[in-house]
């Protein structure tokens, strides 16, 4: 069968060169803002209370306005271990953990029963086991299989500004 040449299409679009209203200037006619360089002033700061009586500090919060602790405690069990073997940055627990428990976590990331040169394994966390043993506290305890082997995680939880907060760990 013989070759037969056809003729390449454009491949460049429609041009509309022809513009029907006139182009607007690029400032509508007005002049540019020119604001002086701010003068430096040296005023001495000082600390005041805040307005409405709002405290930076947490607020302890009772039982009644914290949430179930049971299903919370296994999501954040489940996240601990994911740092400690790892597999997730310790700064997504920021919100939910004490600055203490933040650098212990950093100290201890990716050493969850993790050998040498192995693949990194999500961990699996088992029973959770939660106590209150006072308004605004819980306690937990969680295992976790980490492939290798279990450990067990125990953290304290208290109750600030309506939410849990994760004040001590433990890795066993």
């Amino acid at each position: 069968m013989p070759l037969r040449l056809l003729p390449v299409p454009a491949l460049d679009g429609p041009y509309d060169d022809e513009r029907l209203d006139p182009p607007i200037p690029p400032i509508d006619g007005s002049l540019a803002l020119a604001f002086p360089p701010p003068t430096r002033v040296s005023v001495p700061l000082r600390l005041v209370p805040p307005a409405g009586g709002v405290t930076l500090t947490p607020e302890p919060s009772r039982r009644d306005l914290l949430p179930d602790p049971r299903p919370w405690t296994a999501r954040l069990a489940q996240a601990i271990a994911e740092v400690l073997a790892g597999a997730r940055p310790p700064g997504q627990l920021s919100r939910v953990a004490t600055l203490e428990v933040l650098h212990l976590l950093e100290r201890g990331a990716g050493r969850l029963g993790v050998r040498p040169g192995a693949p990194v394994q999500r961990p699996v966390v088992g029973s959770v086991r939660v106590s209150e043993p006072r308004d605004g506290v819980a306690e937990a305890c969680a295992v976790v299989d980490t492939g290798a082997r279990k450990r067990a995680l125990a953290f304290r939880l208290e109750g600030s500004d309506g939410q849990w907060r994760c004040t001590a760990l433990q890795v066993g």
